[in-house]
């Protein structure tokens, strides 16, 4: 079976550094589960009316306008990958990560998108999807509900993510399935090492991680937070905190290390990142708003519990008792630290909270678990296509498309 995979400059399957990896790991799942792929770029078009839009409503309306919606924009996508289409004639499905690159897309083969969140969901949510200008939300809905009305499948990672696009938008259920992603970790560890490494893990220390690019979103104030009490409580703790510097004039106590850019694309930065998923002892990430998180998975594969406060999918991700604990999105780091402490001191409850961590991972939060699963997917999908029309060909993409 062979699917095309569509991309472009912010959905690229060949950078691991393009949206958290996610495409570039996914199509590794797919690969790894015997999933040929033929990935399909396009790039943009419109750029002069896109930027136009976009300082229009900045300055004179003081309103973000989200130029990856634009409608001409997502239309010139269309008329690329359609073409591109027909230069691959053994294609059996098309697969996206991104509903922008669907919604405009004509082609009768199965179509299938795998994605964290609908637009509706973003609105309001994240700052970057806030103070939207009035046509940004039109396109946006516009967008997404013709890209799910294009899909043949519709795979979110998350319960969350499900559900809110079916309070959104009209969309068949039975369209739906979700599927965990997992981690961002080129080369995963063992589990029986890591099974080894929770039995020997010394609890008279606990060192915290925190993995993320966005200090206010990702919660890094409240985890140092967290640092702070568990230091004035006499808990020998430690903090790391990879991917992001503190807003100044923010300063930070000796006890957390803050590690600016870790390169995962060079073995040097995967080694160094490797060392300090080992050496933790919960992975925390109180973030005010989320998604999914790739990060969750990439704990569990080190045995790490996770710490987090529950907004948007996290709760698909994290189970309260199995791999970590949710807290209320109102919860401040001395909360956490009660929690911290209350496992710490029961040195049998810590452990078997960390290997059930690392069972998620082996059976749920890992693309060597996804991966079969989107295959299966697809294989479904093309061989209902075979059944339904034996003679079917790759005579798509030739719908003409609405003018803008």
């Amino acid at each position: 079976m062979r699917v095309a995979f569509l991309a472009n400059k912010f959905f690229d399957p060949s950078r691991p550094g393009s949206w958290s990896g996610l495409p570039f790991f996914i199509r590794r799942a797919l690969e790894d589960a015997g999933v040929e792929t033929d990935v399909i770029g396009c790039e943009d078009s419109r750029r002069a009316a896109c930027w136009m839009q976009f300082f229009y409503w900045r300055l004179m309306h003081r309103k973000r306008y989200l130029r990856y919606c634009h409608e001409g924009l997502l239309q010139g996508y269309a008329r690329q990958i359609q073409r591109r289409l027909a230069l691959h004639p053994r294609v059996d499905a098309v697969f996206s990560v991104s509903t922008w690159l669907l919604a405009f897309l004509q082609t009768e083969l199965p179509t299938v998108l795998y994605t964290d969140a609908c637009f509706s969901a973003m609105v309001g949510f994240y700052e970057s999807f806030s103070n939207l200008a009035p046509c940004s939300i039109f396109e946006g809905h516009q967008a997404e509900q013709m890209a799910l009305n294009r899909c043949s499948r519709i795979i979110y990672s998350t319960h969350w993510a499900a559900r809110t696009a079916q309070e959104y938008y009209d969309v068949d259920p039975a369209k739906i399935r979700v599927v965990f992603y997992g981690g961002g970790l080129h080369d995963p560890p063992e589990l029986e090492d890591i099974s080894k490494l929770i039995r020997a893990r010394d609890l008279t220390s606990c060192h915290l991680l925190l993995v993320g690019v966005d200090w206010h979103r990702k919660g890094a104030d409240i985890a140092v937070h967290a640092a702070e009490t568990l230091q004035t409580r006499g808990c020998n703790a430690r903090l790391t905190i990879v991917g992001c510097r503190p807003p100044r004039p923010v300063r930070l106590p000796p006890f957390v290390e803050v590690i600016p850019f870790i390169d995962k694309g060079r073995e040097e930065g995967r080694r160094q990142l490797h060392e300090i998923y080992k050496r933790s002892h919960f992975f925390i990430l109180p973030s005010r708003a989320e998604a999914s998180g790739v990060v969750f998975s990439e704990a569990a594969a080190y045995g790490l519990p996770a710490l987090a406060a529950d907004v948007g999918g996290i709760s698909s991700v994290i189970i309260n008792g199995v791999n970590g604990r949710l807290f209320s999105p109102a919860a401040n780091g001395r909360e956490y630290a009660d929690y911290i402490l209350s496992v710490t001191t029961d040195p049998g409850r810590y452990r078997a909270l960390a290997s059930r961590s690392l069972k998620e991972a082996a059976t749920r939060l890992s693309w060597k678990v996804s991966g079969p699963k989107m295959a299966e997917i697809l294989s479904e999908l093309v061989a209902a296509r075979a059944d339904a029309n034996p003679a079917a060909n790759a005579n798509f993409g030739t719908e003409p498309l609405r003018k803008s």
